[in-house]
């Protein structure tokens, strides 16, 4: 009888025993996933990566589409384009994480990056490569009505406020200031995107509207439909006069758009005729939280794929090794970007001086 209760109890002893140890191996290794979970990076090479551009029917986007296309196809990555109201929309998610790429104007995230020209901070953002030049004229108007000058918007209704895209603002101010205007002499009409600025014009809302590049989609259709002209940048210079233009005015232009420069918009679509407009750069950037793995890996294929680029749309014609490596850059570089650049022979003392004084800013 005593035999058996010492049996027993033996028994129930190595059950308790043989549970506690299961309980503890199982609780182990949920604090080894937990652990490995913490420390693996935010995407992997294979994953689905997302890239922020402006709405359908605005060249940022064909921009968008064409990269994502490029990468999805010749690497391991797959691409996911999230159209929206362009960086002021996309920039929070990719200072988060939650968007991993974002593409659209040198300016635009500059003012992003700092968190200017009511753009929310976005201080995890960081420059992959430098894209094409992009030359407007400034105002674009409908060709039946009788504006011919920046000066002859007075009083005229004039697209403003675009929250989805401070350049576009910033370069109607910069054309109103520099010809002798401000907001205050035309009629703000409040528009949400620049596509919605052209629609504007055609349905007579807007004489005037911030000029989209010939090439933008939306700005095909609304020619064809209602016929559109450009307006010259400067009043009272033409193409053949630019190397005239006095520095005060150009350092005038690139205190309401940083990184500017004037240059000859060659006659395309509804510009009829060769014009004085400004260029600026468009830029591809990716958020902090990227892995550098991944973003060498984007880097390495656009740098050896980039002929793929050129027949998807004109803009990224000039999206070349070339022109890629910008070495005075307004946002930081990511690090997988720097590592690339410095394998290709191209990172700098500049570039590392200026990359350094951008770091403090986004650690500020």
């Amino acid at each position: 009888m005593g035999i058996r209760k010492i049996g027993k109890s033996a028994f129930s002893l190595l059950t308790i025993v043989l549970v506690m140890l299961f309980v503890t191996a199982c609780g182990g290794n949920q604090a080894n996933n937990s652990t490995q979970e913490k420390e693996k990076p935010a995407k992997k090479s294979g994953g689905v990566l997302s890239i922020g551009t402006t709405p359908v029917g605005v060249s940022y986007n064909a921009i968008g589409n064409g990269l994502a296309k490029v990468i999805t196809t010749n690497s391991s990555l797959k691409i996911s384009v999230k159209p929206s109201n362009g960086v002021s929309a996309w920039g929070p998610q990719l200072e988060k994480g939650e968007i991993e790429l974002g593409v659209g104007s040198g300016p635009d995230m500059a003012w992003a990056f700092k968190g200017e020209n009511g753009y929310q901070p976005t201080k995890n953002m960081r420059l992959l490569v430098r894209g094409n030049y992009l030359s407007v004229t400034g105002a674009v108007v409908r060709k039946d009505v009788d504006i011919k000058s920046i000066a002859d918007l007075k009083g005229k209704r004039l697209s403003s406020d675009y929250p989805g895209s401070a350049i576009a603002k910033k370069v109607l101010e910069a054309a109103l200031t520099v010809n002798g205007l401000s907001w205050d002499d035309v009629k703000q009409v409040p528009i949400p995107t620049t596509a919605a600025g052209i629609e504007a014009l055609q349905d007579n809302r807007v004489d005037a509207a911030f000029a989209l590049t010939p090439t933008t989609p939306v700005v095909q259709e609304v020619h064809n439909s209602v016929g559109l002209k450009s307006i010259n940048f400067l009043d009272s210079i033409t193409p053949d006069k630019i190397d005239s233009v006095p520095k005060s005015v150009i350092d005038k232009i690139n205190e309401i758009v940083p990184g500017v420069r004037l240059t000859k918009v060659l006659a395309q679509g509804y510009i009829q005729e060769e014009q004085v407009g400004i260029e600026y750069p468009s830029q591809l950037v990716a958020s902090s939280h990227l892995n550098d793995d991944t973003v060498y890996e984007i880097m390495e294929t656009l740098w050896a794929n980039y002929k793929q680029l050129q027949p998807i749309h004109a803009w990224l014609k000039t999206w070349t090794p070339e022109t890629m490596f910008d070495p005075n850059p307004t946002v930081p570089y990511h690090n997988g970007a720097v590592k690339f650049f410095k394998d290709k022979g191209l990172w700098n003392d500049e570039a590392e001086k200026v990359q350094q004084e951008l770091l403090k800013i986004a650690e500020s």
